[in-house]
């Protein structure tokens, strides 16, 4: 099988459609994980202002989670960014399939470039090959990963607070979606957790557990009829050869050229930082000082104790080799042949960038696993909201309540006075 081009394999389980559809995937095809932005951008030395003591001894206003907080989350997982009877007045009109089309690319749902996603055909084609045969319109999204940064979370990551208003939001899009089309729309999730268990420096088993504990949280949700969570480690088992064989060229590829691709030298140094903000480094049990002194500053070109900036360096590596030698492999269209492509990152191409829950990339940057969520009342309209904050700048601090499970595992910050 030829993996030097994006273009040059047809996916084996594509070879049955009618030849229009086939070459339609084929020529349309794009390789999202390679353009633009590959990686959130997440450094923990900028735009953070850490506390002059170790916040972690101080006192913590707690509660225990409880019924009510279910409709906390019901409530932040409602995007206030969207009016279906402005949507319907302005669209009604259209045919079905640019109805459902300027659902998704609505502000409320698409960070990205709605112009580009509108005028880039053939997402509208895909959609009606799906509504023309009666069927849910699938969308495809690689979310969910475990980030072992003691800074972003004090305990291991397991799906908490951010993860269900995210899978409840998704479920939101759905049923805007049925309003204009019955049969709706299916989000298949490819979760990475375990995929960049390599670079991330997590254990497979915090990995498979973390994608254990979504699945868990989507059936207590009752989402499961619309949102499907696929591991792509499973997926690509069967193609393990190409896979490696793409993925030790493209390793020595980045190792050798950490431009090669056409990526900046300011883009380099951003992931970087982000890449060095990610990896686990909870096994170095660092004490608050040292975090500071690691975290607290981009990457230099000085090498510290820890070896942090090499292993950032080569996770980078790795992690960019992943990502690549699976869009060799075309993976969106092999497994899931027709569907709409979103992403949860920037890009210049016509795709579509999805809030994973309403604030993403309004009021909040990061993503659900980068952090821990906080629950505050919008100053706008007194609606609940979802933000992601690094857990170790808000722990400790007076203006919020703690609220855990019964087992002890955090589930959210509640700023306090909002009850």
């Amino acid at each position: 099988m030829t993996l030097e081009r994006h273009n040059s394999t047809i996916p084996s389980n594509i070879a049955g459609l009618p030849a229009s559809e086939i070459a339609d995937i084929v020529e349309k095809y794009v390789a999202v994980a390679r353009d633009g932005e590959i990686i959130t951008d997440s450094r923990l030395g900028k735009n953070y202002s850490w506390p002059s003591a170790d916040p972690r001894k101080g006192e913590q206003i707690s509660r225990p989670l409880n019924e009510k907080d279910r409709s906390i989350f019901v409530q932040a997982a409602t995007t206030t960014h969207f009016n279906f009877e402005s949507f319907l007045k302005a669209n009604v009109d259209q045919p079905i399939e640019v109805q459902v089309l300027e659902v998704l690319n609505h502000r409320a749902f698409q960070f990205n470039s709605r112009t580009r996603f509108r005028d880039a055909t053939h997402w509208q084609k895909r959609i009606a090959n799906f509504i023309r045969k009666g069927r849910p319109i699938e969308i495809v999204i690689p979310i969910f990963c475990v980030i072992n940064n003691p800074i972003k979370r004090l305990q291991p990551t397991v799906a908490t607070a951010a993860e269900d208003i995210s899978l409840l939001h998704l479920g939101n899009i759905v049923n805007i979606i049925k309003e204009v089309y019955a049969p709706g729309a299916i989000f298949q999730i490819i979760t990475d957790s375990t995929f960049y268990s390599l670079p991330f420096g997590v254990t497979s088993v915090e990995a498979s557990n973390y994608v254990q504990s979504l699945n868990e949280r989507l059936l207590s949700l009752g989402l499961t009829n619309c949102i499907r969570i696929h591991d792509i480690s499973a997926l690509l088992s069967n193609f393990n050869t190409a896979f490696h064989e793409r993925f030790e060229y493209w390793c020595k590829q980045f190792s050798n050229d950490p431009l090669i691709d056409g990526l900046s030298q300011s883009e380099y140094e951003c992931w970087l930082a982000s890449m060095k903000a990610s990896v686990n480094t909870r096994k170095l049990n660092l004490s608050y000082e040292q975090m500071q002194s690691v975290f607290g500053s981009e990457i230099t070109l000085d090498e510290d104790r820890y070896r942090l900036n090499e292993r950032s360096r080569w996770a980078l590596i790795e992690y960019r080799a992943l990502k690549t030698a699976a869009a060799d492999l075309q993976w969106e269209d092999r497994f899931f042949p027709g569907a709409v492509r979103a992403t949860i990152h920037t890009k210049q191409i016509p795709v579509l960038g999805l809030r994973i829950y309403p604030e993403y990339k309004f009021s909040s940057t990061l993503l659900p696993y980068h952090g821990i969520g906080v629950l505050s009342k919008s100053e706008r309209n007194g609606q609940y909201k979802l933000t992601i904050e690094p857990e170790l700048f808000v722990c400790g601090s007076p203006i919020f309540t703690r609220v855990s499970d019964d087992a002890g595992t955090t589930w959210f910050y509640q700023k306090n006075d909002e009850s």
